[in-house]
C-alpha cells in the first residue's frame, strides 16, 4: 500500500480583509498570508475532566467535559503588508476575522479566530521573524475540493 499524505507546498493561508462573523465569512474578501508564513500549527482544545468516581471505584474515573477553544500558531517572516497588518489590527482591536487554510488538493478548513498574541524578533545574519497565536471561535469547517 502506498503512503497517503497531503503536500504542504503551495498551501494557502488567507485572512479576511475586515472583521467577520459566521454570517459574513463566506462573502468576505480575503488577503493572502502564504508568502510570509512558513508554518501553521493547529491544536484542538483540550477537554476538561468530569469526575465520575464513586465509592465502589478502584481508581479515579473521569469522562470528557467541555473542550477549551482550539488554537492555531502561524510563524514565518515579518512583513508589513495588508494581510499581516490585518492580523495586527485584529489583535489591537480584539476583533474576530475569518481564515481559510487551503491545501494544494483544494481541501482545507475555514474558521473564525481572534489574535491572542503576536511577536517579532530579529537577529544577526537573518530576517525578521513573526509569530501569531490565534484562538478559534467555534469549530473549523471543512473546505472540500472545488468549493
Amino acid at each position: 500500500m502506498s503512503a497517503l499524505y497531503e503536500k504542504s507546498q503551495l498551501t494557502k493561508i488567507l485572512i479576511s480583509s475586515a472583521p467577520a462573523t459566521k454570517e459574513t465569512m463566506d462573502t468576505s474578501t480575503f488577503l493572502d498570508l502564504s508568502c510570509t508564513i512558513k508554518e501553521i500549527q493547529f491544536t484542538g482544545g483540550q477537554k476538561q475532566d468530569i469526575d465520575v468516581t464513586t465509592l465502589c471505584s478502584t481508581e479515579q474515573e473521569n469522562i470528557n467535559g467541555l473542550p477549551s477553544p482550539s488554537e492555531i500558531s502561524l510563524s514565518g517572516n515579518f512583513y508589513k503588508n495588508p494581510a499581516q497588518d490585518a492580523l495586527r489590527e485584529a489583535y489591537d482591536n480584539d476583533t474576530t476575522y475569518a481564515f481559510q487554510v487551503i491545501f494544494p488538493s483544494g481541501k482545507g478548513f475555514k474558521f473564525l479566530a481572534e489574535i491572542r498574541q503576536h511577536t517579532w524578533s530579529s537577529g544577526t545574519n537573518g530576517v525578521v521573524a513573526a509569530t501569531f497565536s490565534l484562538r478559534l471561535k467555534g469549530k473549523p469547517e471543512n473546505i472540500e475540493s472545488g468549493s
